[in-house]
């Protein structure tokens, strides 16, 4: 295990005994919530860092304001992620920073290292759309080679029913989630409702559930109400790197993504 990861793992273990937690605290369902797309709308995006308790942000490498919203995110003890364009089937623009199937290695490593480098304080990466280039094994082994030589951990947000990504992460060692629910995927207000409903119901089924959102006015408005409202439901909320320490801990590995009923997003 890598030193960082060895370090953050005695320091959750520490913050447990001292709060005299016992271990069936961490069997409680646990929600895990990143909040994508963050850096391209100033306002936005400082909305969306001010949902409680410890959501994690994905960031758009190079995006105008994700560099000042990284570093406001750090200084609200909040985690942060790099939001990696991927080639999609659809051919829809990625931006800069996009990882494609034709880029050379050592360009592709390149770019990747860039993006990561844009973002201050990145502890982790997931994929922005990424359908086409998750399918394919080699690109994403070398997106995992690159997150292991720095350290971080990979959310596979499954844009793709074929993905590999989760598999060229556990196959490179490097800590990864895969994503459950998108919840807003249509900004309508009902329609976030039903998919958080859902995801609080794959969480108490399965004892935990990965939800992806976005810094839309209708999905921040939504969380204030409903994320103060888990602890009195029975669930906790973890950042991702938290609830992978909680998977070490306990010696468990996740495995491939897991079918959730309801619409997918997938890009």
């Amino acid at each position: 295990m890598r030193r960082l990861w060895l370090s953050l793992l005695l320091i959750l273990s520490s913050a447990v005994w001292a709060a005299g937690e016992d271990r069936a605290e961490t069997r409680q369902p646990a929600l895990v919530l990143i909040i994508d797309d963050m850096g391209d709308n100033l306002a936005a995006g400082r909305a969306a860092l001010k949902l409680p308790g410890p959501v994690s942000y994905a960031f758009l490498p190079h995006s105008p304001y994700g560099r000042e919203l990284a570093h406001e995110a750090l200084f609200r003890d909040k985690e942060v992620m790099l939001h990696a364009p991927m080639a999609n089937e659809r051919r829809l623009r990625l931006g800069p920073g996009a990882l494609t199937p034709e880029l050379p290695a050592a360009e592709f490593d390149q770019v990747l290292n860039r993006a990561l480098d844009s973002i201050p304080g990145v502890v982790g990466l997931n994929n922005h759309m990424g359908s086409l280039l998750t399918q394919q094994y080699a690109p994403m082994k070398r997106v995992m080679k690159i997150a292991a030589a720095r350290g971080l951990f990979f959310l596979d947000s499954v844009t793709s029913p074929n993905t590999v990504a989760w598999r060229a992460a556990r196959d490179q060692g490097i800590p990864y989630l895969t994503r459950d629910v998108f919840l807003d995927h249509n900004a309508d207000t009902g329609f976030i409702d039903r998919q958080f409903l859902l995801a609080l119901e794959v969480a108490r089924k399965r004892g935990h559930v990965v939800v992806i959102g976005h810094p839309y006015d209708s999905t921040i408005s939504y969380l204030m109400a409903a994320l103060p409202t888990l602890y009195e439901q029975g669930i906790q909320q973890v950042s991702a790197s938290a609830f992978l320490l909680q998977q070490q801990a306990k010696g468990e590995r996740p495995g491939p993504p897991q079918s959730v009923a309801g619409p997918l997003y997938l890009n």
